[in-house]
């Protein structure tokens, strides 16, 4: 019987407002048919579909691995390295330098009514200007119409400071791990960060949860069980424009290996009878014949 386990979770409750952060107990997850033990790193659907990458699965409970140093060319994520393992009713996934949106306010013309005011803050009593709305040009990435009061500050030196200096990604991610070994795994998150913002990652309880943001809602350490007894964990879904897109990172399933088939019976070759050899009659016995010799002398 396969154990039950109360999983352990690292997600993200530092940043109110800014990221929805939440654990997804355990639940059915559909009724498909029986599915082999498999992993992937990333995966999206919406707008920018990429395929499961890389993708390794077990049909027989042998250990398969298979790495990726490069995602097919899209405008919304990338990674450094992402090794997918499955095998007997486990699974694992390693995810190194992920970047969601890279380069997305690089693009954003400050007015110059707001850089003339950026350049003359005060020393003091800055932060209780009011943030300006000003509308944000389309980012490249599957978002809705977003202004400047969209963004992650909380005042007029913050927004200008991210806007002056923009960050490399929407979010930043130095490593995902995730595991899972039948009805049990967990989650393992390197530094976070939202628009150049780093996010701690305290652990917490379940269901914990922050306020969404108009960029993105991110679910951490979701799992859940299958009808056919398989448990999936996954380490970030993040998505983004209100379910226009989501990305999934790190995605271990463990399900017991299909039986393996029992082999065939080889045919047996037909019984043949013993050849016959021919073998001669046995000679009869000889009967002794009476004679009278002649006698001499």
């Amino acid at each position: 019987m396969r154990r039950q386990l109360t999983p352990t979770v690292l997600t993200a409750a530092a940043v109110a407002g800014v990221v929805t952060f939440s654990l997804v107990a355990s639940a059915p997850v559909g009724n498909a048919a029986a599915r082999p033990s498999s992993a992937y790193a990333v995966s999206a659907e919406g707008q920018v579909p990429i395929p499961k990458t890389p993708y390794a699965e077990s049909l027989d409970g042998t250990r398969h691995t298979t790495s990726a140093l490069e995602l097919p060319k899209n405008p919304l994520i990338s990674v450094r390295a992402g090794t997918a393992t499955a095998g007997n009713d486990s699974a694992s996934v390693e995810l190194f330098d992920i970047v969601v949106g890279p380069d997305i306010l690089s693009q954003v013309t400050i007015p110059p009514e707001l850089k003339q005011q950026c350049s003359t803050l005060p020393k003091t009593g800055a932060d209780n200007l009011p943030l300006p709305d000003i509308a944000l040009p389309d980012l490249g990435l599957p978002l809705p119409k977003l202004s400047t009061k969209d963004l992650p500050v909380k005042n007029l030196p913050d927004l200008c400071n991210l806007l002056l200096n923009p960050p490399k990604s929407l979010l930043g991610i130095d490593s995902l791990n995730v595991w899972c070994s039948g009805d049990e795994g967990g989650v393992d998150i390197g530094s976070l960060t939202l628009l150049g913002q780093t996010i701690k990652l305290p652990s917490t309880k379940q269901s914990a949860s922050l306020p969404s943001n108009p960029l993105a809602s991110i679910t951490v350490n979701s799992q859940g069980k299958h009808s056919d007894g398989a448990f999936t964990i996954t380490g970030l879904s993040i998505n983004l424009g209100g379910g226009t897109e989501v990305i999934n990172l790190a995605s271990a399933t463990c399900a017991k290996p299909a039986a393996k088939p029992k082999p065939k019976p080889q045919p047996q070759a037909p019984h043949e009878a013993p050849a016959q050899v021919n073998t001669p009659p046995a000679a009869p016995v000889p009967t002794p014949v009476k004679t009278h010799h002649p006698v001499t002398g």
